[in-house]
């Protein structure tokens, strides 16, 4: 299991005084952008040969959220690989160790200039995988269900900005976080609190891209959203499932 803490800053939070989900996200990558370095896996390592890592699938339970001058802890860990995906999880406790949020992960490590999977085994190298295992994986679902219902919330439709993109020149998998957050409407936000969350990357957004949120209802009273290209193909770029719980209003 490897550790790394951060102090939540003024300029990390929202209107209600918790975390930006999307700093958080980022915090969790840095944490195993961290561990993978340490094993030499990192982003230098794999770039000398011509590959990097990309997030798959994710899947979020969070009890809360931590708050303004919180100091927080995040572990993570990988599993054994799934065929072409390496299993990572995470955990974000306060220093008492009480649990912020927990997650399951699944990554790909594609070719950098054809984009398609190698082998985890031929990257990764036997001795280290062999000692992958110790750490069990949350049973956190990581698909987001086909779904059928009622537009829950109007269409947005905006266009890809240069702050959305990292250093693989496709907008960060922690940009599509924000994106959903922020079509939704500020009365929905003010009122509900976000407690479970799939992400399932389907197609890389570039600079140059236009993209529609669309909002579904769900059967079991959650929400699915798709983040696909606006004009062209219409490709998705993310599918995403959120649960939330009204506010208790005395808070």
């Amino acid at each position: 299991v490897f550790t790394q803490q951060f102090d939540i800053q003024s300029h990390h939070i929202g209107p209600d005084f918790e975390v930006s989900l999307q700093y958080l996200l980022g915090c969790m990558q840095t944490t195993a952008d961290l561990h993978v370095d340490s094993h030499h896996l990192g982003w230098k390592d794999l770039h000398a040969k011509g590959c990097f890592w990309a997030i798959y699938r994710m899947g979020l339970h969070i009890n809360r959220l931590p708050r303004k001058y919180d100091h927080i802890i995040i572990r993570t860990w990988a599993n054994p690989p799934q065929g072409i995906f390496q299993p990572r999880s995470f955990e974000v406790v306060d220093i008492q160790g009480d649990v912020y949020l927990q997650a399951q992960s699944l990554w790909i490590i594609l070719d950098d200039k054809t984009f398609h999977p190698i082998s985890i085994e031929t990257v990764m190298g036997t001795d280290v995988i062999s000692q992958l295992g110790g750490n069990q994986p949350f049973p956190i679902p990581l698909k987001v269900p086909l779904s059928k219902g009622d537009m829950a919330f109007p269409t947005v439709s905006r266009d890809v900005l240069y702050s959305d993109i990292d250093t693989n020149i496709h907008v960060n998998n922690t940009v599509y976080v924000r994106w959903v957050l922020d079509s939704l409407p500020a009365d929905f936000l003010q009122h509900h609190k976000l407690r479970e969350m799939i992400l399932n990357y389907v197609q890389q957004a570039r600079l140059g891209d236009s993209y529609n949120v669309v909002h579904t209802s769900m059967s079991d009273g959650r929400i699915a959203t798709t983040i696909s290209r606006n004009g062209g193909d219409n490709a998705d770029f993310c599918k995403i499932v959120t649960r939330w719980e009204e506010k208790n209003p005395s808070c």
